[in-house]
């Protein structure tokens, strides 16, 4: 059993919480955070410990491992200095505000040698997970392109939470979804090498930070992904698209308001009529426990997890590319911003 600390008594934190409970992989020993009422209410039930200051949780000697979950702003000190006390972290995505702080995280982890994941829990979708299977598998052939759009449309007070605040967050859509699809990019289609793209604030007033952000990579295979992520998409939007010379494959949903997971794919016919199509739906919810699975697992096994530090660390690179071409209005050559 995994003895953990969760920094940050959010959503998210709750989450992670009843995630270790259901899977039986962990024991939440503190929980730490700057509202008492906030750890108070996430920590009785698990009888866990409480505390205003985190270091105090960090330093705990029967903690094993570190859960951060909190504004990204704080992410940097906290993860540091749980690593260096020598705990496992798995830190909530984005990994940091910008590559500095990301590169910091990730170099911490390699002179503790304890395990850093990233909190990218779509890898362990069950759509994303069936379509790695297809791509590996060789089911479409060589690959030539991705789609992807995935958006919401806020909601009351939106512009007030901590996420539009850059000094919190370090960018606006693009770092709070956007994130997903960067390191999915990475996951499905391949490693970007140039980057295009612009950010955009349609409606909502924010505090210098995006609410709509529009990208293109390409690999040096040549690949393209095409993505947009919003915050003015009015109603909770998932989908992406992957093509191969062979086949393609459609993926919808997420879970909540954004539908349940899906996905659709086909062989071209070598004649090139309508190919007939397979799908699949699937329950939604799995996806943090298989996360969780992965970070114990990687643990146990003294090895990289699946969306690993060094995977949140390129996610923030491409990011810092887009930001950049939006302000050029360049191709921004992706390896300028490798500094980890």
């Amino acid at each position: 059993m995994i003895r953990t600390a969760i920094i940050g008594a959010g959503r998210i934190g709750l989450i992670r919480a009843r995630t270790m409970e259901e899977t039986k992989l962990a024991t939440l020993v503190a929980v730490a955070d700057i509202r008492a009422d906030l750890a108070v209410t996430l920590a009785t039930p698990f009888g866990a410990k409480v505390f205003a200051d985190w270091r105090q949780a960090i330093n705990l000697p029967e903690v094993d491992a570190v859960v951060v979950a909190t504004p990204t702003m704080f992410h940097a000190e906290i993860a540091s200095a749980a690593l260096t006390a020598g705990k496992h972290v798995l830190c909530e995505k984005p990994l940091a505000r910008n590559v500095a702080e990301a590169t910091s995280i990730v170099t911490a982890a390699r002179a503790s040698g304890k395990v850093l994941k990233t909190g990218f829990n779509y890898r362990h979708l069950p759509h994303i997970r069936k379509a790695k299977e297809l791509i590996m598998a060789g089911e479409l052939g060589k690959l030539s392109f991705m789609r992807c759009h995935f958006g919401h449309g806020g909601r009351p007070g939106f512009e007030k939470e901590w996420h539009a605040d850059p000094k919190l967050s370090g960018g606006g859509v693009l770092q709070e979804q956007g994130i997903h699809l960067m390191d999915l990019t990475r996951y499905l289609l391949g490693e970007p090498v140039r980057a295009l793209g612009k950010r955009s604030t349609f409606y909502w007033p924010l505090l210098a930070v995006e609410d709509n952000c529009f990208c293109l990579f390409e690999t040096e295979q040549g690949q393209i992904a095409q993505i947009h992520v919003s915050w003015t998409q009015w109603i909770n939007t998932f989908s992406m698209e992957i093509f191969g010379r062979d086949g393609y494959l459609r993926l919808l949903g997420r879970d909540g308001h954004y539908g349940p997971p899906s996905i659709t794919w086909a062989k071209r016919n070598t004649d090139h009529s309508r190919p007939c199509e397979q799908n699949i739906q699937y329950e939604p919810g799995d996806d943090w426990k298989q996360e969780w699975k992965e970070f114990v697992a990687a643990i146990e096994e003294q090895r990289e997890p699946l969306g690993s530090g060094a995977d949140g660390l390129r996610a923030q690179q491409l990011i810092e590319a887009v930001y950049e071409s939006s302000a050029t209005g360049r191709w921004i050559d992706v390896a300028a911003h490798q500094k980890g």
